[in-house]
């Protein structure tokens, strides 16, 4: 969900450049911006409620995933570039998460 929301202020930004022209209101307005602070609101409740059921050092590693899953979502929805080293640092951050959730 962090993933996603990141994605949305992306598009935030370019609508908050267009809309701050007409006014400060208009820009803080923005449906992407406000989607996804909303987005960000609900993530933070299911965080919460997660924690209620996992212990913090057994749910953060996941939070990881979110380093390898934005870059990814960029290169194909914004077209930008990976480099190769970036690539390997994604699988490295993945293997990372599988070693510290085994038992």
């Amino acid at each position: 969900m962090l993933a996603g929301g990141q994605i949305m202020f992306k598009f935030a930004s370019a609508d908050v450049q267009v809309q701050i022209k007409r006014s400060l209101w208009a820009a803080l307005l923005s449906p992407w911006l406000l989607a996804a602070l909303f987005l960000y609101l609900v993530t933070a409740g299911l965080w919460i409620w997660i924690l209620t059921k996992v212990p913090l050092s057994r749910a953060y590693p996941f939070s990881m995933l979110g380093a390898a899953l934005v870059p990814v979502l960029a290169h194909y929805i914004f077209g930008e570039t990976l480099p190769p080293t970036f690539l390997i640092g994604i699988a490295l951050v993945l293997a990372g998460l599988v070693f510290v959730q085994m038992p």
